[in-house]
């Protein structure tokens, strides 16, 4: 019973702690990324041409934007792990309890 109240405040820490990480990912993402295309608008309309534009925005399509999505889909999977680890904790727990629930009622049929 105490496991249980500890196993479900943990899973309760562990949940917001995935929402709020995953909110922060979303917020940056979004900021960082619109912000970026955003800014390289007046410049790829026209504003900036020749072979160094060309480099430099073929740069930021290919490399750069890919690479932010790259670490927002890193933060999605880190935060998908605490998810993962605390299954992993109330299945143990789970199985413990019905082990531990198992010998008890041995002894209580043997008493």
């Amino acid at each position: 019973m105490i496991g249980n109240l500890i196993f479900s405040f943990i899973r309760d820490q562990v949940d917001d702690l995935i929402g709020q990480g995953t909110k922060q990912i979303d917020r940056m993402q979004d900021e960082v990324l619109n912000g970026l295309r955003s800014s390289l608008n007046p410049l790829e309309g026209g504003g900036w041409s020749g072979q160094g534009a060309n480099k430099f925005f073929t740069e930021m399509s290919q490399v750069v934007i890919p690479e932010i999505m790259s670490v927002a889909t890193g933060g999605f999977d880190f935060f998908g792990a605490f998810g993962q680890i605390a299954n992993m904790m109330e299945q143990a727990d789970e199985g413990i309890s019905g082990l531990l629930g198992g010998i008890g009622d041995m002894f209580d049929s043997i008493f």
